[in-house]
């Protein structure tokens, strides 16, 4: 698909030509001026008519240009302006897309020996050719300058869009793998309480002497059984990925053990406690744990900070948990997987939560946990 500019300057030039050729104007060698007629017409359209042609095709584009405006030269027609346009254009045209710089030596071999065959008989010859190297060079150096600018923009381009690309897959993987921690301690949750209902009803069934009572636990046994082997079928395929020693269910009685990886990576770690401490349920001990564990992974990672304060606060209907670090805040975070991670584990809780900059600096991670029956 040829370009409207490229015709414009393509019509222009023979426009312009034209006029000179008609005007008998000074060639631009010490050949007598020739006069408009039908060849000179022609060769300024053969000329002229490489220029639509000098991005698709700039090797036979600068060939067509080259030998009609040499032999108009040599015959003493005004060529120099379809010349111009068109060698300088084609060398353009060849260096700004890359496809082969024999072309720009073929344009500016053809400039020497044009300015050069045009000023045979008269003096300077030497000067002209170089001249005419130097006309045919200024094109191509401009093209070859533009086109490494754009390929070293699209390969930051690029890279960038790697990057990002990158990023993605690892926040999406951190949020994978949050996930499947979270199903892995559900599922430890879940089980623990269906096997004590199923020893209860199991229990209760043997000891009532009502038989309609008996009939009852006796189902619910059932049930609870049914559910929890579905339960293990359902999430028993996470343990494949897991080691073969698994530890306990954490509870925030080991939470101090979180502290020494951040104290061993340089960071002053103050642990305050409030209020009555107390056994809670499973849910609200795992969740409270991760949220701790995972805050103090990401201020060790990103905060570049001295010092971060863990609040652990028993009220009488939740407990609130404070993690602020006095590090660089949102800069160089971004929206990480462990933030997303955490958010899920208090929303499956019904909790509260909350991340972002801290005052006067650094980053604080917030959560509001629900306090049901102890465990």
């Amino acid at each position: 698909m040829l370009r409207r500019s490229d015709v414009l300057v393509a019509a222009l030039a023979a426009a312009l030509s034209v006029i000179l050729l008609i005007a008998e104007l000074p060639n631009g060698s010490d050949v007598e001026p020739h006069g408009a007629d039908l060849l000179g017409g022609v060769l300024v359209v053969l000329t002229c008519a490489a220029i639509p042609f000098r991005r698709r095709y700039p090797f036979p584009a600068a060939l067509v240009a080259l030998v009609p405006s040499g032999i108009g030269l040599g015959m003493g027609y005004a060529m120099l302006i379809p010349l111009i346009a068109a060698l300088l254009m084609s060398s353009y045209g060849a260096i700004h897309s890359g496809r082969g710089r024999t072309v720009v030596l073929a344009v500016l071999g053809g400039n020497m020996i044009g300015a050069a065959a045009a000023n045979l008989e008269g003096t300077g010859v030497t000067l002209r050719a170089i001249g005419g190297f130097a006309f045919g060079a200024l094109p191509a150096v401009i093209g070859d300058a533009i086109r490494t600018e754009r390929a070293r923009t699209r390969e930051a381009r690029e890279h960038l869009l790697r990057i990002e690309e990158l990023r993605d897959r690892d926040v999406e993987r951190a949020v994978a793998e949050e996930r499947l921690r979270i199903a892995r301690d559900m599922h430890d949750i879940t089980g623990h309480h269906l096997s004590a209902i199923s020893l209860q009803a199991a229990g209760a069934g043997r000891t009532t002497t009502d038989p309609a009572a008996r009939v009852h636990f006796e189902r619910i046994h059932a049930l609870t059984v049914e559910a929890l082997g579905q339960t293990r079928r359902a999430l028993g395929v996470l343990r494949e990925s897991e080691p073969a020693t698994r530890a306990p269910t954490p509870r925030l009685e080991h939470v101090e053990q979180l502290l020494t990886p951040a104290r061993d990576a340089g960071l002053a770690v103050e642990l305050r406690r409030e209020g009555e401490e107390r056994p809670l349920s499973d849910e609200i001990e795992v969740c409270a744990y991760r949220v701790v564990q995972e805050s103090l992974t990401n201020v060790v990672r990103h905060a570049a900070a001295a010092v971060v304060r863990v609040q652990l606060e028993y009220g009488d209907e939740e407990l609130r948990i404070a993690v602020v670090d006095d590090g660089v805040g949102a800069q160089g975070r971004g929206a990480g997987g462990g933030i997303e991670g955490m958010r899920e584990r208090v929303a499956i809780v019904g909790g509260n939560f909350d991340a972002g900059p801290a005052q006067p600096r650094g980053w604080s991670v917030r959560a509001r946990l629900p306090l049901g029956a102890a465990a």
